[in-house]
């Protein structure tokens, strides 16, 4: 199977964004001293990447370069294709680990995997409930009628919900 890496970010330049949401992006928005807590990536059917980000915190994982993570989440790809037809759960908890860097992930019902590489130690239940509301989050992309399914997502109001999704459920 192919998996797809994209060094670019996946963000679009939207000025016409209402008032409302540039405000509260803006107070739930991360200052440049944050380091990285994880790495997020949602993978399509076919191992397509269709979004990836770093989501901001504390901790070892900022000095792993981001070609490495990349490397990590597609190796953990291999072990969850391996664990999906073991379990009917959408969660889970462990399916790799590297250097204490465990991967977690989420398998939608149309086989969207969401998965978290992030630092040893994290609540379980938190990254559960991230998952849960990132789904929502990707539900409704999912449903714009302007989406084409498994095409990369190039919002940048989804980045910056997503990172305030990490904020809430990582940094209460």
């Amino acid at each position: 199977s192919e998996f797809r890496f994209n060094s670019t970010p996946h963000r679009t330049a939207k000025k016409e964004e209402g008032d409302y949401l540039k405000n509260f992006v803006s107070r739930h928005t991360y200052s440049e001293r944050d380091q990285e807590m994880g790495y997020l990536a949602i993978v399509a059917k076919g191992d397509v990447l269709i979004y990836e980000t770093k989501l901001p915190a504390s901790g070892a994982l900022a000095r792993v370069p981001e070609n490495q993570l990349q490397f990590i989440v597609h190796q953990a790809l291999d072990s969850l294709d391996e664990k999906i037809w073991n379990t009917t759960n959408m969660y889970m908890k462990e399916i790799d680990r590297f250097n204490n860097m465990p991967v977690s992930a989420y398998v939608t019902a149309g086989h969207i995997k969401f998965m978290l590489l992030h630092q040893l130690g994290q609540d379980e239940n938190s990254i559960k409930q991230f998952f849960n509301d990132l789904y929502k989050l990707y539900i409704k992309v999912a449903m714009n009628p302007f989406y084409l399914k498994n095409t990369p997502i190039n919002s940048s109001s989804f980045n910056e919900r997503v990172k305030i999704l990490a904020r809430n459920h990582f940094f209460r």
